[in-house]
């Protein structure tokens, strides 16, 4: 089931606390990334308010929540399970199936969901952000089949351009070279009520009912029982991606190739809200949004989703301006009230430059690494460097001054910096070199942004350990509690590290694009463009799913900074260790305004087709492992299916 407001947590919150007094009777399972770290960061300070117990493990993808299921059979105090960004496009029944008197919460930005998680009454109950049901989505595919048509449209224009660069600029091409049981709804009736706040199968049917009467008039050209198929999968239908295709249900498997193209695009993967903006909002709902570090942890999860992408920038700036009035009641902006934050800290809102780390970096460096800045100035080439150095020129501030550590530049040039910004900037194409954000001054006298603060996290998350004794599985989880121990505010030694990590991450990542497009070892293939990292002193780096996805979004708005048509984009890194590619799949970023993203059904797909080896790296179904030998069969395949 599917709880769509906040009034009922209270009573969701109550039945896990008298659970709890038996034991260590919940446990928390949390993804690998800064908004999951963030969002279990406020459940465990409210559990630990009431003196509850709980266990906390990290899981990186699938493999792990089947270890979790036989953790269940050895365990009989364990009466809640809370998943935290690693749930909601699974079917919870078919893993866990040693579940007998727990239920299972699911906190989650990723979407769509799981049906069977939808209409099980007895096993889960999704905590949704309040954006689900039929109205919303009614309207949702509305806006998908026009904006189809449109793309459609711009598809036919985009490829006349094409033809046209391929006569014109040949020289400067880069390319061309996802068993369900019966409703069981007596649990979550004593729990919730019948007082509409959970969607009921009722309401799912009468809404099919809706859209199948509607899809007749929208869609003239397909017969009325494709119409109905086509209708009936389109609002919750999601394949189960992250079973292996030897497990898979036979209906699964043999409605894929029968699956028209509408089928498949509306089973695309995008993000709701935040799951530790969720978790704040509960927390309100029980009045315990003042314990300490809540706000922040809630602003921290809202910045890993915009700065990593997977949220528009209109929903980012509605989101801030609820934020902003927050921070704004809890530290008052009044001089008088200063010396209140002497021993502690204290969050301001501010307009933070899109050049990232300057605090911690140099202003040149900053500049020059920043994805914004890069893409406009074209940075890649001796031109865009050329004009990188003559803005630096207008702005008066001499060379040298600009590659010593931002904290050591003259306070003339620092003070001085936003002004001759506006004055300037705007003559390089640069008019958008802000966003609004947070600021955190630590009693420590030390101020990180609420971007400074993710980057940091998500570095540690995905450095690497020079301790080769220990197992992949034995890195990532040290990795996983560095991030987390660096969230508080006792720790931060720890971000001082992730910030280094991060600052060499993003430096590798510009040297790459470089490269790539120098070398042009992207290739166009059809619908969409790929390309691999095969050969790199500095391959490791790249072995980590965000830090691939960082690569590919940068390399994306290049793209767009060179005028290519916009086209999705897979980007692979071989691991030489596991012989196999990491490959993360991109349909947009802040620059196509475009975020939806329709790779996990085509991955599956094709490895269906072509029998390859494909495990997913992390709950999000367009970042796959392939192995290598299955490589180019499985792009083909792809190629095919995307056509």
């Amino acid at each position: 089931m599917v709880l769509t407001t906040d009034s009922k947590f209270s009573e969701i919150y109550n039945i896990i606390k008298e659970n709890a007094l038996q034991g260590e009777s919940v446990l928390i399972l949390v993804a690998r990334d800064c908004d999951s770290i963030a969002a279990c960061k406020i459940l465990t300070e409210i559990l630990k308010s009431d003196q509850i117990a709980y266990n906390l493990k990290p899981v990186s993808g699938y493999e792990d929540l089947v270890k979790v299921n036989d953790l269940l059979l050895d365990n009989d105090e364990i009466k809640s399970i809370i998943m935290i960004n690693c749930g909601g496009n699974i079917e919870i029944t078919k893993l866990f199936s040693n579940l007998k008197d727990q239920v299972v919460y699911i906190i989650d930005s990723h979407r769509p969901y799981n049906q069977k998680n939808i209409d099980d009454g007895q096993y889960s109950l999704i905590i949704d952000d309040g954006t689900f049901g039929p109205d919303e989505q009614d309207r949702e595919e509305e806006e998908e089949e026009e904006e189809e048509e449109e793309e459609e449209e711009e598809e036919e224009e985009e490829g006349e351009r094409d033809e046209d660069d391929d006569d014109e600029k040949e020289g400067e091409e880069e390319e061309e070279n996802m068993q369900g049981i019966d409703d069981k709804d007596d649990l979550m009736n004593q729990l919730l009520g019948d007082d509409g706040d959970i969607s009921s199968q009722d309401e799912i049917d009468e809404n099919e009912k809706k859209r199948k009467k509607g899809s007749s008039k929208r869609d003239k050209k397909k017969s009325s029982s494709s119409s109905t198929l086509t209708k009936n999968k389109r609002k919750y239908s999601t394949i189960n991606y992250f079973q292996s295709k030897d497990n898979s249900d036979n209906s699964d498997s043999d409605n894929d190739d029968d699956q028209d193209e509408d089928d498949v695009k509306i089973e695309k993967s995008y993000y709701g809200k935040s799951a530790a903006v969720i978790m704040y909002k509960l927390s309100s709902v029980l009045i315990k949004h003042n314990l300490d570090g809540l706000l922040w942890y809630a602003i921290l999860g809202l910045t890993d989703q915009f700065i990593h992408e997977r949220i528009s920038l209109e929903s980012y700036e509605q989101q801030y301006l609820e934020f902003k009035s927050l921070v704004l009641n809890e530290y008052p902006d009044d001089s008088e009230q200063d010396h209140t934050y002497v021993m502690g800290h204290k969050i301001l809102p501010i307009d933070d430059f899109k050049f990232m780390l300057y605090r911690h970096w140099n202003l040149h460096d900053s500049l020059f690494n920043s994805q914004y800045i890069a893409c406009k100035l074209k940075i890649w080439k001796a031109h865009g460097r050329h004009l990188l150095q003559t803005l630096f020129a207008m702005m008066g501030i001499p060379i040298d001054q600009t590659k010593q550590n931002f904290i050591s530049m003259s306070s003339l040039y620092k003070n001085n910096l936003k002004r001759q910004l506006e004055t300037h900037a705007p003559k390089f194409g640069l008019n958008n070199l802000y966003y609004r954000s947070f600021l955190k001054k630590y009693e420590c006298n030390i101020e990180l942004s609420a971007s400074d603060t993710v980057y940091a996290i998500t570095a540690l998350m995905e450095s690497d350990n020079l301790e080769f004794d220990q197992t992949d599985e034995e890195i990532w989880e040290q990795n996983f509690w560095d991030a987390y121990d660096s969230i508080s505010n006792k720790n931060i030694d720890l971000l001082k590290i992730g910030l280094k990590q991060s600052i060499v991450l993003q430096k590798e990542i510009t040297r790459q694009v470089t490269s790539m497009i120098e070398k042009r070892i992207v290739i166009l293939s059809g619908p969409f463009r790929y390309a691999f990292i095969t050969e790199n002193s500095e391959l490791k780096l790249f072995i980590h799913p965000l830090a691939l996805t960082k690569l590919g979004l940068f390399m994306m708005d290049a793209f767009i900074a060179m005028g290519k048509p916009l086209k999705p984009f897979l980007i692979g890194a071989l691991n030489a260790k596991k012989d196999n590619y990491l490959i993360v799949g991109i349909s947009g970023s802040h620059s196509s305004d475009f975020h939806s993203n329709q790779f996990g059904v085509y991955f599956r797909k094709a490895a269906d087709a072509t029998n390859a080896s494909l495990k997913y790296q992390s709950f999000d179904t367009s970042v796959v492992e392939i192995s290598k030998i299955d490589m180019p069969k499985f792009i083909e395949q792809l190629h095919s299916s995307l056509v």
